[in-house]
């Protein structure tokens, strides 16, 4: 009997133990995202685990109409849920066939990285990013290093929402253990910086805290740890290098500690936040000049794909003029920023 895929369904409901709960908004232009919800929480959910069990059956669907293959990466963040509809979404990947590597708790980055690192075309990463507890969502990609768009996200969307399954079966399940200290290893190998700097490493007690601090001591930093405990309530504040009061801890902490710079990390470990010795905010187009300038240096006549968003001073900027750097301005969003 094939599955019943509703857009509605209340909690301790039969219909919601027995139909998957799937809301068409949570297919957006990049990636999906849907409230999941939380005990206590007032909000209707949008999304069960039978309904993540159809997304990974749609999702094991497409990667091999698109010529992608069977194999997938997937990995997880640190929320009180993501272990559980990271393992339903994979229970449907393995009903369409797909041959799954697991690499368990995980960055957002780390799974991208994986898709190289294990040979392994199409990602699906189980992450609410920087969204509050209740959140999930899975980013997804069959083009590595590309991740899906808007034509990738519609066909799925369809594919879900229609049922339309090739249940081949014949998935194959595979946990890559120590994929963490691959990960650390591949990124610190043969960095060393020429100043030991004192660094606030701030991660909201999300998944960064498992991660960021060891690469930071690895490279030569003094890192001044600020809520990196794994806690999954989120006891100081929502890991979100945008939210004022987590930037305001790491104000907070630069200047009670006379740290060279702070930095802040989001629930995936894909946003970083930075203040600098002084306590002010550096915000992320500024930092993306700094950046810009040391490529530029190495590489005269680059250009530079920039998120629409950010200010002109990729333009203005004289050591970038200096160096024949080039600005393209382009559509917000990474998937759009990396296709182009």
């Amino acid at each position: 009997m094939p599955l019943k895929i509703v857009s509605e369904a209340r909690p301790n409901t039969f219909e919601f133990e027995t139909s998957a709960l799937i809301k068409a908004s949570g297919f957006r232009e990049y990636d999906a995202r849907w409230w999941f919800g939380h005990p206590g929480s007032a909000e209707p959910p949008e999304l069960n685990l039978i309904g993540v069990q159809a997304l990974g059956m749609g999702l094991g669907t497409l990667i091999r109409r698109l010529g992608a293959g069977p194999d997938i990466v997937t990995g997880h963040d640190f929320r009180s849920y993501s272990l559980a509809i990271k393992l339903a979404l994979v229970s449907g990947l393995m009903a369409a066939g797909a041959r799954v590597k697991d690499i368990g708790l995980a960055l957002s980055p780390m799974a991208y990285f994986a898709q190289f690192a294990l040979d392994t075309p199409s990602v699906a990463m189980v992450t609410a990013s920087h969204n509050e507890n209740g959140w999930s969502g899975v980013k997804m990609g069959a083009a590595r290093p590309l991740t899906f768009g808007p034509e990738e996200m519609s066909a799925l969307k369809t594919i879900v929402l229609a049922g339309d399954f090739d249940l081949v079966g014949g998935g194959c399940y595979d946990f890559v253990a120590d994929f963490r200290k691959t990960y650390l290893d591949d990124l610190t190998r043969d960095k060393r910086i020429a100043r030991k700097l004192k660094v606030v490493a701030a991660c909201g007690n999300g998944t960064a805290g498992a991660f960021a601090p060891e690469a930071l001591e690895r490279i030569g930093c003094e890192v001044i740890a600020l809520d990196v405990e794994l806690d999954h309530t989120f006891p100081n504040y929502n890991p979100n290098p945008e939210d004022m009061k987590m930037l305001h801890a790491i104000r907070d902490k630069v200047l009670e500690t006379g740290a060279d710079v702070g930095l802040g990390f989001d629930g995936d470990g894909d946003r970083c936040g930075v203040v600098d010795n002084e306590g002010n905010e550096i915000f992320a187009d500024k930092v993306g000049v700094m950046l810009a300038r040391d490529i530029a240096r190495l590489h005269p006549g680059s250009t530079f794909v920039v998120d629409v968003k950010s200010t002109g001073l990729f333009n203005t900027d004289a050591a970038l003029r200096a160096d024949g750097a080039v600005t393209d301005y382009w559509k917000t969003g990474h998937s759009y920023i990396k296709r182009r």
